[in-house]
């Protein structure tokens, strides 16, 4: 199926399960998995202009300790806001919710393709602690059937 991008928020309402996520750095196209292969993740996309998202490591035992509690909330994505689409392929949210504060009251861009049952979605790119290059977030989506 040919993907497109649309300015119709209809189209990509719904809710979406997340089926890969990878970091790919400029230039190089070096790729890594921050939640490892098989990450867990959903993306609700109302039709009336709210979203959030939420994005972890597949499931784990529950942490015990505060270090093992720190590495959880360190491995996760997880906010929420109002989002509008500007063309060609940009969805904008003004983030309200966030698991981390600094992301509050500022607009998160991301370019976007559809392609009937799934939805890509790029990151702007940013720099990664520790690092110079400039690197983007890749994540496929699909769009979730009715019942699950």
């Amino acid at each position: 199926m040919e993907a497109t991008v649309t300015t119709d928020s209809a189209a990509i309402a719904g809710v979406w399960i997340l089926r890969s996520f990878h970091i790919e750095e400029a230039g190089t196209g070096r790729r890594t998995l921050p939640f490892g292969p098989d990450p867990s993740g959903a993306l609700i996309m109302h039709p009336g202009g709210r979203m959030i998202a939420v994005l972890t490591p597949k499931a784990a035992a529950q942490p015990a300790t505060e270090a093992e509690r720190a590495e959880a909330y360190r491995t996760m994505v997880a906010y929420s806001g109002r989002y509008r689409l500007e063309p060609p392929d940009r969805f904008v949210t003004t983030v309200d919710v966030a698991w981390f504060p600094g992301w509050v009251g500022t607009d998160q861009a991301r370019t976007y393709t559809l392609a009937g049952d799934r939805l890509d979605i790029v990151s702007a790119p940013v720099r990664l602690a520790g690092s110079d290059v400039p690197a983007v977030g890749v994540l496929s989506w699909a769009r979730e059937k009715a019942g699950g």
